[in-house]
């Protein structure tokens, strides 16, 4: 072997986020090697719950009506003042940090009872080993009570780090109250495996076809829930459900059993997962993505925990908005008494993706607990894919007539993929209409219902949805707040009642005006600016002005992502000759330039910056070159773009152990697996050597080098 393998140390700088929870994305400041600092970080351990007593309560079955329990809530007091480590950054501002460890956690889940992030600031959350990383959350993410959660992270160590910008005055506040000790259920969140969780083998994908074809519509209502309730954590299933007025009214419909004894605090801090589902019948290598809101507010709720009446539990989303590529489906229902042969249910067995199980025969009136004629009794049917049946984390799950209207919510039953023939009972719509009691907190029908249209039926309707007469409630959303000098926001309607013409002014946007109604906005000036809407329908228009929604920072403010992941020990390689320099750098060889490969890098499109740590530059009288290259026939291609920077500044970052910062302006668009070249200098006495990895330590074949002949070969060769 003449060469070991080279791994250009690279930050690429680009525009554009990857989140799941409502978030802008981004990379904490500590993990850049700019501004890390090593020194102490406040830890916090929180001491393990008793499992031996958690086994015992665990021993209750979880279909027989009780929660599927998955975690336990632990009381904590930790907020900014008594807590955490304050960092000073390099480049202004500062980093506030606290670690919280709970000995053998699977996972946790942070809670808060005053959460409150000015804007400009942003909070991250990451795992022990940094491959997990949630946010930035923002001041988008601030509630009207100050009651918020943020999802879970793996193992028994999480990070907390905010960022303080320099310019800011305003002051976050982030008291948590409780940690949740997530004990099993979670590896399908965290492990690269074929099936995501404990759910079992024979449940088909709601996209498998033919079972999912007809359902495309009613799965998009259909959530995860993690939920707090009695100071444990577990997960359910539910839907958004429609209503007569169809205003869009929040409304979430789930088993009482799942929120029963939940404490308002503890409603608040309620995550729904929408979209968390398989692309295909093939369940995926990687965790699917998907889109969550936090909070919720008690309207209604009936069966004692499933004990008696028909187990539904109705809530109301608090989020303001859905997310960001989020197109939810009101679900629709039947409430009448008598049903019909054939339907679904779509669930999350054991918090997994999203299943459908079918049943061809016609639910019998049946009895959980001491309500007579309160349930459904379903037998489940084979299908092409599998026999779909219910688990612990089904609870709560819609189940359809072959209209695509719910009759009904799960409270339990005895069927297993190895007792397919056992019944599920699903608590009746018809019975939680107003048989559960007598006042509204007790009865779906003054929710979904409000003006008394005695509507036996009603469909499902996507949003946004139609109202009767009323003019448009204006309102939107941008993919990002945040952006640099010369970038784009692409603005999204949210109004409702469908407006039929939208009128938006943007102040320090090109265009400043548009009547799209989606519009893509160009920024090209730094600033903090405005935005407003006008929409308009028939029966009258609404204007929304979001005042300092947008801010631009100056060219070379970009948050970096980090697509080169450096494993082995940093070094500089020499020739075994003394006198024959460096294997990543000049040599006797005659090398031209070095290159690294970059397959992945989706969602981002283009390229703003290259961070690269050279080990020796010597001379000074050189420009060096740097280049992004295209891919052709599996190697490097064509120059897309050039840079350069002088040998002297390369020298000087050498020598104060920096990164050479490659401004690549205008940014680069991706054209697809791309390499990143550095040109060699060939002036006598002008030398670079770039900091590599040590030889065999099993990366990834990444470097290239174009040798004298001008022809690129791999580094392992």
């Amino acid at each position: 072997m003449r060469k070991s393998y080279l791994l250009i140390i690279a930050l690429i700088c680009f525009t554009g986020y990857i989140f799941a929870q409502n978030s802008i994305g981004g990379i904490p400041p500590s993990f850049n090697q700019l501004t890390e600092n090593r020194a102490y970080i406040d830890v916090k351990i929180v001491p393990q719950p008793d499992m031996q007593k958690i086994a015992i309560e665990d021993d209750i079955d979880a279909k027989s009506g009780q929660l599927y329990k998955i975690g336990r809530s632990i009381p904590v007091n930790f907020d900014m003042n008594n807590s955490g480590t304050w960092t000073n950054l390099p480049e202004g501002g500062k980093i506030w940090r606290l670690k919280i460890s709970c000995n053998a956690a699977q996972g946790l889940v942070v809670y808060y009872n005053n959460f409150y992030i000015p804007r400009q600031g942003k909070l991250f959350l990451y795992n022990e080993d940094k491959t997990q990383v949630i946010g930035a959350f923002t001041s988008d993410n601030n509630t009207d009570n100050g009651i918020f959660a943020t999802e879970m992270t793996e193992g028994q160590t999480v990070t907390l780090e905010y960022v303080q910008p320099s310019r800011s005055i305003e002051k976050a506040i982030i008291n948590i109250s409780d940690i949740g000790y997530i004990y099993r259920d979670t590896h399908f969140l965290f492990k690269q495996l074929r099936a995501f969780g404990d759910a079992e083998t024979c449940h088909p994908n709601i996209n498998c076809s033919p079972e999912g074809d007809n359902w495309q519509d009613e799965k998009k209502g259909v959530a995860r829930i993690l939920l707090t309730a009695g100071g444990s954590q577990g997960w359910c299933s539910g839907t958004l459900i429609n209503n007569t007025a169809q205003d869009c009214k929040k409304y979430f419909l789930t088993a009482d059993h799942c929120g029963e004894g939940a404490t308002t605090t503890e409603l608040n801090s309620w995550i729904f997962y929408f979209n968390y589902e398989a692309a295909t019948c093939t369940t995926p290598a990687n965790q699917p993505s998907f889109k969550t809101m936090v909070g919720a507010t008690l309207k209604a709720n009936g069966g004692n925990g499933g004990a008696s009446g028909s187990d539904f539990f109705l809530v109301e989303l608090k989020t303001a908005s859905f997310p960001t590529g989020l197109v939810p489906y009101f679900n629709g229902w039947n409430r009448s008494t008598s049903a019909t042969a054939g339907g679904v249910s779509i669930h999350h067995p054991a918090g997994d993706i999203k299943k459908i199980s079918t049943f061809n025969g016609t639910p019998v009136s049946s009895t959980w607990g001491s309500a007579a004629g309160s349930h459904w009794r379903v037998t489940w049917s084979a299908t092409t894919n599998g026999t779909g049946v219910t688990e612990g984390g089904s609870s709560g799950s819609p189940l359809f007539d072959n209209n695509g209207r719910i009759i009904g919510d799960l409270t339990g039953g005895g069927s297993y993929c190895s007792a397919t023939t056992q019944p599920d009972y699903y608590g009746k719509f018809s019975y939680s209409w107003q048989s559960n009691g007598s006042t509204s907190a007790t009865q779906l029908k003054p929710w979904l219902d409000p003006s008394g249209t005695n509507a036996t039926t009603l469909d499902g309707i996507l949003s946004p949805c139609t109202t009767t007469n009323n003019p448009p409630v204006a309102n939107f959303s941008a993919n990002s707040t945040s952006i640099i000098e010369g970038g784009s926001v692409i603005f999204t309607d949210l109004s409702t009642n469908t407006p039929t013409s939208w009128s938006w002014s943007f102040t320090g946007g090109t265009p400043s005006t548009s009547s799209l109604q989606n519009p893509t906005i160009t920024y090209n000036t730094a600033g903090t600016y405005s935005v407003s809407l006008t929409a308009t329908n028939t029966y009258g228009s609404d204007i929304e002005t979001k005042a300092s929604y947008i801010v631009v920072s100056p060219q070379g403010t970009a948050t970096c992502d980090t697509l080169t992941n450096f494993t082995g020990t940093p070094t500089v390689y020499g020739v075994q000759s003394p006198q024959s320099g460096y294997l990543s750098g000049n040599n006797s060889y005659g090398d031209k330039s070095k290159a690294e490969y970059f397959a992945t890098y989706a969602p981002y499109t283009k390229i703003d910056k290259v961070f690269v740590y050279f080990g020796v530059a010597k001379g000074g009288s050189s420009n060096i070159t740097f280049n992004i290259l295209n891919q052709s026939a599996a190697k490097p291609g064509s120059v897309v773009a050039t840079a350069t920077v002088s040998l002297t500044t390369i020298k000087a970052n050498v020598t104060a152990n920096l990164p050479t910062e490659i401004d690549f302006s205008p940014d680069v668009t991706i054209p697809g697996p791309f390499y990143f070249e550095v040109v060699l200098p060939t002036t006598a006495g002008d030398t670079l050597a770039i900091i590599t990895n040590t030889d065999g330590d099993g990366t990834a074949n990444t470097g290239w080098e174009k040798w004298s002949d001008n022809s690129w070969y791999e580094y392992s060769s």
